[in-house]
């Protein structure tokens, strides 16, 4: 564990360790996980994440061309007392 202290005005060295990872300028994302850990990501590697996954369904033969009209089905449900054309439960 490396400690580091947040100054008055809410600035925060980064510790040597962290530097080569970490360069001045860069733009990151800070976030709290459900441990109320920081979370430091440098941005880079969010929009790498999203370029590996856009259009990661674009071969799916199972969803219509209207994924605004797919979405709203889905979204829908259906009733608890009536059949579901795809339930696999008989009476």
């Amino acid at each position: 564990m490396v400690l580091a202290k947040i100054t008055p005005k809410y600035t925060l060295s980064i510790p040597d360790e962290f530097r080569q990872i970490l360069s001045a300028g860069q733009e990151v994302a800070i976030t709290i996980d459900k441990q109320g850990r920081m979370v430091v990501t440098p941005i880079e590697k969010i929009r790498e994440a999203l370029a590996e996954s856009f259009g990661m369904w674009a071969d799916r033969t199972d969803m219509t061309s209207d994924a605004r009209r797919y979405v709203r089905e889905i979204r829908k449900g259906y009733r608890l007392d009536t059949n579901r054309a795809d339930s696999h439960e008989t009476d």
